[in-house]
């Protein structure tokens, strides 16, 4: 609703205008486009614990174990290239949202500041050069930075069209499948920025990472992570987080800490945060490198 006072703000109004707009459209285009997606039923969490009522949102319970929020009806696993297809995905609900396409992220990624931060935060727990995969890598851009300085990277992207614009464009080896289903060699440093939320198995994808890490390799794993404590989980983020189509799970730094040692990773630090839904987990597995 537009209350009185926006009239004396013409600009304010227009944008919340044009937000609700949006939203309308968005929401249309959902109920029209994946009003079919089918959709599983889940009865508790990854971690096997039972899930108790959240009364934020009636599609999501909470863990009673781990905390983590977990979407009670998934879409199932043959769903997923559907909804993360390179026309639908990365162009259709993009410019939805108000998103850049994936020919645009490059330029958007780089100049909003989040890949200095994952450079940064990569120099700072992984300065040795070696090889890096990143599991849903995005436009590419962050390996491609990587692979300018010395790194020997390989990208995973569940649509083989994207994948194949990823390799065309920015000069990378991208492999497509769902991972933790797809052929990869060991590594040093494995990556999955805004991934995690979006698996229906994030205990076997996080044991796969730990497969693929040599000893002393690091993870770093962005995800939403709820660190607010009160009120409602993400705060302004909460509809953004919750969205019940793409986010199957949102974790807590407990379902972190438990989701680590059940892969036999330690935790080096759970105190970085990109912003608000980019929270991030830095995990390293025991041993010396080679």
């Amino acid at each position: 609703m537009i209350h009185i006072r926006h009239f004396l703000h013409p600009i304010r109004t227009a944008r919340i205008a044009y937000r609700m707009a949006a939203v309308s459209v968005y929401r249309a285009f959902l109920d029209r486009e994946l009003g079919n997606v089918r959709r599983s039923d889940a009865a508790t969490c990854w971690c096997d614990g039972s899930l108790n009522a959240f009364r934020w949102h009636r599609s999501y319970g909470v863990c009673a174990s781990c905390g983590t929020y977990v979407n009670r009806y998934p879409p199932i696993k043959e769903e997923l290239p559907r909804i993360y297809s390179f026309d639908y995905y990365w162009h259709t609900r993009q410019r939805l949202r108000g998103n850049p396409s994936i020919e645009g992220r490059p330029e958007n990624d780089r100049g909003d500041g989040r890949v200095d931060y994952w450079l940064n935060l990569i120099d700072r727990y992984h300065p040795m050069k070696g090889k890096v995969i990143e599991v849903g890598c995005g436009s590419g851009v962050l390996l491609s930075e990587l692979q300018k300085s010395g790194y020997e990277c390989i990208g995973v992207d569940v649509d083989e069209k994207s994948a194949t614009w990823i390799s065309k464009n920015m000069g990378l080896e991208v492999r497509s499948g769902i991972f933790p289903d797809v052929d990869l060699p060991s590594c040093s440093l494995f990556l999955a920025f805004d991934v995690l939320e979006h698996s229906r198995q994030p205990l076997d994808f996080m044991k796969r990472a730990a497969e693929l890490l040599v000893p002393g390799g690091v993870a770093i794993i962005q995800a939403p992570i709820d660190r607010i404590g009160k009120g409602r989980p993400f705060a302004k983020r909460f509809r953004d987080a919750f969205d019940d189509l793409e986010h199957l799970f949102l974790f807590t730094d407990r379902a972190m800490r438990t989701l680590a040692a059940r892969c036999g990773l330690e935790v080096v630090t759970l105190n970085e945060t990109l912003w608000l839904m980019g929270e991030l987990a830095v995990l390293k597995k025991p041993g010396a490198p080679n």
